[in-house]
């Protein structure tokens, strides 16, 4: 035994089990694989999904529980939605869409793709409401950001930058929103 052969196995990388998944949800369905066909695919222990996702659709959201973490931070941070929204943007890899985005249907997802979707959702909702919007303005600007994600994770290339497309989805928010809205996305 070489040492490289000894000790704990190489610990794989959140996208490296969300990439495992994808390609067994397009080959097989998502209803007919299993955690532990995921967790085999990415050369990992069933235990150790689940130290990254709590559920087998976890693995669909990586990217935008990442998102979300991030958006969630900066807020607690004190820094404008405006601004956090931009950071996250940004940090998102151009080359890096969400399989969830472009492929439910081929991958079968159906009702487990809205269950999972809504959770996100509802996070996104709140993050927005606790950023000092007006209330009324909360689900206006958590449907804009959806509507952004989606129309860049289907668009066809060369995709426009996502920094690009949330400015304008948020400048195009402006003229309906309240003041206190506009102070914390300008």
């Amino acid at each position: 035994m070489t040492g490289k052969d000894r000790g704990r196995p190489q610990i794989v990388s959140l996208a490296a089990l969300e990439d495992a998944a994808g390609e067994l949800f397009l080959e097989q369905g998502y209803r007919e694989t299993s955690i532990d066909d995921i967790a085999q695919r990415a050369g990992i222990s069933r235990a150790s999904f689940f130290n990254h996702c709590a559920t087998k659709s976890d693995v669909l959201w990586v990217d935008a529980d990442t998102a979300l973490d991030t958006l969630e931070m900066k807020l607690r941070n004190g820094v404008t939605l405006g601004e956090a929204l931009q950071v996250v943007a940004a940090s998102h890899p151009d080359d890096r869409i969400p399989l969830v985005a472009t492929q439910a249907e081929a991958m079968g997802l159906g009702p487990a793709l809205a269950e999972s979707a809504g959770v996100r959702v509802a996070r996104l909702q709140a993050a927005v409401a606790s950023a000092g919007v007006d209330p009324g303005d909360a689900w206006l600007v958590t449907g804009a950001l959806i509507g952004v994600a989606q129309q860049w994770a289907t668009g066809t290339s060369p995709r426009t930058p996502l920094t690009d497309l949330l400015k304008e989805r948020l400048t195009s928010l402006q003229s309906i929103v309240g003041s206190k809205t506009r102070a914390t996305l300008f």
